[in-house]
């Protein structure tokens, strides 16, 4: 009788410690489920938010990060629900929007959450294929377009070719820099007596040598020049800060 009741408690302590070790297991089960759960949810919210940043700001937007700023409490016990709204709620911040989430189960139950989305934009910005100097109109031949985040861009970045191509440089800028909208202006006045550089061009010829400005000039306009060697006069294109073209 003795060795029956030993055997009889040892049983009884093996049954409590499987139902421990599975009731634990369940436990892990669950919280593995939920989490499933609230991460496939969270990617739906990603998927939408996206769309109505899209939609709203540029096609060329992405998304940093998302924030619940409430209803958290909102996401305990999940199971089920699916994304039926999500609604703009006004901005939060540079590159910040809030939106209003609506959340729905199968059996119509509903509930709301504020998910802050911060986010930022691509742009083209354009940089110099070469060193620059002070007065070269631009061609297509000087800069090059790259792809980069609106929020890691300098101030007076420029973001249009077209406000780029035939524009004159105020200054030198080297290789590799993005160009600003204050590197840049319209016309670019080259003062009487500036040495130059004369380029003569003919049908089968180009002849190169120096003068001097015989009054102020802009970038693209017409400049007289008095050549050094023959100390005649000719009129050509200012072309930079240091060259003239004349054509024969």
């Amino acid at each position: 009788m003795k060795g029956d009741r030993q055997w009889a408690i040892g049983d009884r302590k093996k049954i409590i410690f499987y139902l421990l070790v599975f009731s634990a297991c369940c436990l892990l089960l669950t919280g593995i489920s939920e989490s499933a759960e609230k991460e496939n949810l969270m990617s739906d919210i990603n998927r939408m938010i996206l769309k109505e940043l899209k939609n709203s700001v540029s096609e060329d937007v992405e998304i940093n990060g998302l924030r619940v700023v409430e209803g958290m409490d909102a996401l305990d016990g999940l199971e089920g629900y699916k994304v039926s709204t999500v609604v703009m709620n006004g901005y939060a911040g540079r590159n910040k929007i809030n939106f209003t989430v609506g959340l729905r189960d199968k059996r119509m139950g509903r509930k709301n959450i504020i998910v802050e989305a911060s986010y930022d934009v691509l742009v083209d910005v354009f940089i110099t294929s070469r060193p620059l100097t002070k007065g070269t109109a631009l061609t297509p031949e000087d800069f090059y377009a790259v792809r980069q985040k609106s929020s890691k861009l300098p101030a007076g970045a420029a973001l249009n070719r077209n406000d780029i191509e035939k524009k004159v440089l105020r200054a030198n800028i080297g290789q590799g820099v993005i160009i600003r909208v204050d590197h840049l202006t319209t016309q670019l006045s080259i003062k009487r007596g500036q040495k130059v550089d004369v380029v003569v061009e003919g049908s089968n010829m180009i002849i190169t040598t120096q003068g001097v400005l015989r009054s102020d000039a802009v970038i693209g306009g017409t400049a007289r020049v008095l050549c050094d060697v023959s100390k005649k006069e000719v009129s050509g294109v200012l072309t930079s800060s240091n060259t003239v073209r004349v054509k024969i």
